[in-house]
């Protein structure tokens, strides 16, 4: 009994050791996940990932812990102060930039890189208009607003210009303006290699003015306008970059003076009191801001804005630029001007024609015109403009070889007495000049209560005497451009001048507009004064030969520009200075000449 007793304890100790045993590889089973036989590492639904850290370099971004095979996005732009964020980089010196989304395999090291502001604005622009920038196009746009005494005027211009490695023409600028305060008109810049035509034509499309300049091979923007800051100034001349609270959008500071920029302006606008108004601003008195606004490395726009407000003058101008297609090469079309000859072979046949026409109405028997020539020098806002006009008529009688005329002339001008010339005895006049039938020449003083007359002795006859002022053609060098346009039975000749063409008229004109006539003067007085020949340059110069029915009608001249001059003697201006210069005349053919007969008697000229 006790030997079954003790077997019986000895088989259930057994199978309980067996069971702990069992328990045991159970445990053992589920710690290793489930592992058995070296199988699958899944072994269930729930696999332990694999994680990576992301850390981004240079902020104060925390480290990131990433899954393997996550699609990373681009973080937010991370701040730094006074600094511009440029971009991430997965390199610690910048070589390559970081192409979002990035799949996660590894630990990965993002790098912030930034610029200071003058950095990332140098960046900006040499990545839009720097020397490997194959082509570019900027809009642009100017507004100008003025009100005095509660007089408002108005000006606007509107501009887009385009530059390209490509083509035959590498640069174009067009440009239009309006209203009031500036010159109707367009403008062209054309630029083949590296000669540079400008060409202007009026509100009416007709050309005002064309000149060619060599550039230099790199020239691909207009730099003399508002948008230096963006074109032309170098580190020095900005002298701080600062951010707005418009994103991406900056504040420039310069060394340029209020005084440059309002010169700028006075030569831009056309208003001779609001000249005058800026000019006699002090320097405190302008409100100057420059905007540039640039995003990935490329400019987008600039923005100049100048205001003035005192007692006597509201002014505003505001210059807008946004470029386009910038690192784009393209062909080039400009305007044509199809009617307009440039060539010098070409410009010798219209101004031949138009000279044989005027040459034709010299050689006839009889012929008379009424002139009208209104001369102008502007010191700009100092003292205003000085003007004369010389008006009247002029006959003439071809006669057995010999020119028989009449000119009655008319003289008012800003250099009598009361203004210029104080106490030189220079008066405005009214005079005759007659040549009368027996030979004699007569000068005749046209007065209010009684005319006097003087005989002119020892009379030698000129081209000037004989056609007072007609002789414009051959007195106007050679020509820039020409253009023959005929509409019904009226042709128009129009010849441009150049810089050497008005120096030569203007010279012509000094000796030619006598403002003594008289001789009662004490001063040698010069409609255009003791004037530098090398500074002459224009922007409008352009004589007209209007023929109708094969037969001179008019010849007009037309002419501003800038030059240096002085009147010796004068009150304000014995030393030189730069001054405006305009020219303005007007030569019409009348009937009254077809019957002109030289007059007996000086009685009878009167």
């Amino acid at each position: 009994m006790n030997r079954i007793v003790r077997l019986l304890c000895v088989v259930l100790a057994l199978l309980m050791c067996c069971s702990v045993f069992m328990i045991a590889c159970d445990d053992e089973t589920d710690k290793d996940g489930g592992k058995q036989d070296g199988g699958d590492q899944g072994g269930g639904d729930n696999p332990k990932p694999e994680v990576y850290t992301v850390s981004y370099e240079n902020t104060d971004i925390q480290d990131q812990s990433v899954e393997k095979g996550t699609s990373l996005p681009k973080p937010n732009d991370p701040n730094k102060n006074d600094h511009v964020f440029v971009g991430w980089y997965t390199d610690a010196d910048y070589t390559q930039k970081a192409v979002f989304p990035i799949t996660v395999n590894s630990d990965i090291k993002l790098y912030a890189r930034f610029y200071t502001y003058q950095e990332a604005f140098q960046i900006a622009r040499e990545n839009t208009i720097g020397d490997d920038v194959p082509g570019f196009e900027y809009s642009y746009a100017t507004n100008i607003s003025a009100s005095i005494v509660g007089l408002s005027v108005t000006g606007n211009t509107t501009g887009n210009a385009k530059y390209s490695t490509i083509g035959e023409v590498s640069y174009y600028d067009e440009s239009t303006n309006s209203g009031a305060l500036l010159p109707d008109g367009s403008k062209y810049k054309i630029r083949r290699g590296t000669t540079l035509q400008n060409i202007s034509v009026d509100e009416a499309g007709e050309m005002k003015n064309y000149s060619v300049e060599q550039v230099d091979s790199s020239y691909k923007y207009d730099s003399s306008s508002l948008a230096k800051a963006v074109f032309a100034y170098t580190d020095d001349q900005i002298t701080s970059i600062s951010p707005t609270n418009q994103k991406n959008v900056y504040k420039l500071n310069t060394s340029t003076s209020a005084s440059s920029v309002i010169s700028l302006i006075i030569n831009c606008i056309n208003h001779p009191v609001i000249e005058k108004l800026l000019f006699e601003l002090p320097e405190t008195s302008a409100d100057t801001n420059l905007y540039v606004s640039f995003n990935n490395d490329k400019l987008d726009s600039y923005t100049y804005v100048f205001k003035v407000s005192v007692s006597a003058l509201e002014f505003e101008l505001r210059y807008n630029l946004i470029f386009t297609d910038i690192g784009t090469a393209k062909n080039i079309e400009t305007k044509s001007f199809e009617n307009v000859a440039f060539s010098s072979s070409e410009i010798n046949l219209i101004k031949n024609e138009a000279s044989a026409i005027v040459n034709a109405f010299k050689n006839q028997e009889n012929s008379g015109y009424d002139f009208k020539v209104d001369t102008g020098v502007d010191f700009g806002a100092t003292t205003g403009e000085i003007n004369s006009t010389f008006k009247g008529s002029a006959f003439r009688k071809n006669l057995n070889n010999s020119v028989f005329f009449h000119n009655d002339i008319e003289i008012d001008s800003d250099y009598k007495n009361s203004d210029l010339y104080k106490d030189k005895k220079v008066e405005d006049v009214h005079i005759k000049l007659s040549k009368l039938s027996n030979g004699e020449v007569h000068i005749i003083e046209k007065k209010l209560l009684a005319d006097s007359t003087q005989e002119v002795e020892n009379f030698v006859d000129s081209d000037l005497t004989s056609f007072y002022l007609f002789d414009v053609l051959t007195h106007s060098g050679n020509y820039s451009f020409a253009e023959k346009t005929t509409e019904n039975d009226e042709t128009i000749y129009t010849l441009g001048l150049t810089n050497s063409g008005v120096v030569t008229l203007i010279t012509w004109l000094n000796n030619s507009l006598d403002l003594d006539p008289l001789d009662k003067a004490t001063v040698d007085v010069l409609v255009y004064g003791d004037f530098n020949a090398s500074s002459v340059l224009i922007n409008t110069g352009r004589v007209s030969v209007v023929v109708k029915n094969g037969m001179l009608e008019k010849i007009s001249v037309e002419v501003e520009g800038d030059f240096i001059t002085s009147f010796e003697d004068s009150v304000d201006f014995t030393n030189a200075s730069n001054a405006q210069i305009k020219l303005d005349m007007q030569i019409t053919v009348n009937e009254d000449g077809n019957t002109f007969v030289p007059f007996d008697s000086v009685q009878d000229a009167k």
